[in-house]
C-alpha cells in the first residue's frame, strides 16, 4: 500500500448554520486530543456581510475550548464562488482534510442550487467529510467506522483515510463491497462474480490490519449501491462512512450515477470522501 496519511491540517469551512455547527461537533471528534492545527474558513459574501468576524471567532472559541489548535480566516467571494474560495483557502493551508456541512439536498436539488459540498468535492484532491446533522446530547465519539469499497484503485485511497482516523481512536471498522451487477442501456448485463467480490473485500481487510486498524469485511448483495450501503451503516450503527470518489462534478455524477454523490444525501452519519488520485 502507499504511504499513509494522518490529518494534521484540517480546514473548518462553517456559515453559521446548524450545518455548519454539526462540521464544528464532527472537527471537535477529530481533532481533539491530537496535535491537529484547524483553521476555521468564512467565506464572506455580501448576504453574510459583517458577521463574519463574529461568527469566525466563536467557532474558534468553541474549538479552543474543546482542547483544539485553531486559528481563523475570512475570505470574501460573491456568493456564486464559494466553493472556489473554500478550495484556494484549502489549498493555501496545505489542509490534509476540509469539513463542512451539507444541506442534504436531492440530486436535481443540488444540481441547480450549486451545492457547495459537490463543488468542494470537484475542485479539491485531498480528503473532504461532509457532515448534515448534529449528534444527540453531546459530541459522538467515531468508534465504528464503515468503508465503502467498490475496487480497483478505490481500496487505497479509502484505506488511507480509514487508518487516519482509526489509528489514533482504536475504532473497529467495517469494510463493505456491494457485489456489482450492471446492466447498460443496450440490455448487456455484467454481474461480479463471487471471485471477484471476495477478492475485493479480502484486499482491504488485508490492506486495513497491515495499517494496524482492526478491521473486519463484508459483502453485501447487489443491489441499488448507496441504499444498500446505508443500510448497513445503520445496521452496524456506523459513526463515520469512508468511501473512495472519482470526484465527478454535479452533471457528470447525477447522469452516471456516482455512489458517493448518492450518498451524501441518503445517510445522516458524516461521510468522509477519500482522496482523489490522479492517473
Amino acid at each position: 500500500m502507499e504511504s499513509d496519511i494522518s490529518f494534521e491540517r484540517i480546514l473548518l469551512a462553517t456559515d453559521g448554520s446548524s450545518h455548519s455547527q454539526a462540521a464544528v461537533d464532527a472537527t471537535i471528534e477529530l481533532a481533539r486530543f491530537t496535535g491537529t492545527v484547524v483553521r476555521v474558513a468564512h467565506i464572506c459574501t455580501a448576504e453574510t456581510g459583517g458577521e463574519a468576524e463574529t461568527l469566525v471567532a466563536g467557532t474558534v472559541e468553541r474549538l479552543l475550548a474543546a482542547g483544539v489548535m485553531a486559528d481563523q480566516e475570512v475570505f470574501r467571494a460573491d456568493a456564486g464562488h464559494v466553493a472556489a474560495a473554500i478550495s484556494t483557502v484549502a489549498h493555501d493551508f496545505k489542509a490534509d482534510l476540509v469539513v463542512l456541512g451539507s444541506r442534504g439536498l436531492s440530486d436535481w436539488g443540488s444540481l441547480f442550487k450549486h451545492s457547495v459540498s459537490h463543488q468542494v468535492l470537484t475542485a479539491l484532491d485531498c480528503p473532504v467529510l461532509v457532515v448534515r446533522t448534529r449528534p444527540a446530547g453531546d459530541i459522538a465519539s467515531t468508534r465504528r467506522i464503515m468503508v465503502a469499497v467498490a475496487g480497483g484503485d478505490d481500496i487505497a485511497p479509502a484505506v488511507r483515510a480509514a487508518s487516519a482516523v482509526a489509528r489514533a481512536r482504536r475504532c473497529s471498522v467495517l469494510a463493505v463491497h456491494v457485489a456489482q451487477a450492471i446492466v447498460s442501456p443496450p440490455g448487456l448485463a455484467y454481474f461480479e462474480s463471487d471471485e471477484e467480490t471476495q477478492r475485493t473485500i479480502e484486499r482491504t481487510v488485508r490492506e486495513l490490519r497491515a495499517a494496524g486498524v482492526d478491521a473486519q469485511g463484508v459483502v453485501a448483495p447487489a443491489g441499488p449501491v448507496a441504499a444498500t450501503l446505508v443500510g448497513v451503516a445503520e445496521e452496524w450503527n456506523a459513526d463515520l462512512i469512508i468511501t473512495g470518489s472519482s470526484r465527478m462534478g454535479d452533471a457528470a455524477s447525477l447522469v452516471l450515477g456516482s455512489v458517493s454523490h448518492q450518498l451524501l444525501h441518503a445517510s445522516d452519519v458524516p461521510v468522509l470522501i477519500a482522496e482523489r488520485v490522479r492517473p
